[in-house]
């Protein structure tokens, strides 16, 4: 089945499309961490005068929080709950390999059920 030229050069233009989006987020996000790192290498050559101006402020200052209180409960009277019901007993039909032999054989010995066949007419 061929395809016409228009129908080539749509999809060719797509794909180009596509590549030059993802070029363009690449390009977009490598200048978005380049400045995010300058940012951060300012900040960390800041002058520690301003931080230890900021201290003194603070060393000066009486606690804005006040510590919280914690209320005790009441004691209530213990709510009757719901019996939980028994624990579920999972057996095994088999317990050991031999009985799985067993069985085996005789159900190879009986063969198939017979109610699944048709009735036969005499």
């Amino acid at each position: 089945m061929g395809k016409s030229g228009s129908e080539l050069l749509v999809y060719g233009l797509i794909i180009a499309g596509f590549l030059l989006f993802n070029y363009l987020a690449r390009r977009l996000a490598q200048k978005a961490r380049e400045q995010q790192e300058a940012a951060e290498q300012a900040a960390a050559q800041a002058p520690l005068a301003e931080a230890e101006g900021q201290l003194e402020d603070v060393w000066g200052r009486s606690p804005a929080v006040q510590p919280a209180t914690i209320h005790a409960r009441e004691p209530r009277a213990p709510v009757p709950g719901v019996a939980s019901p028994p624990p579920v007993t999972t057996r095994r039909l088999f317990r050991t390999r031999q009985d799985l032999r067993h069985a085996i054989v005789l159900m190879t010995v009986l063969g198939p059920c017979r109610a699944l066949e048709p009735h036969e007419q005499r």
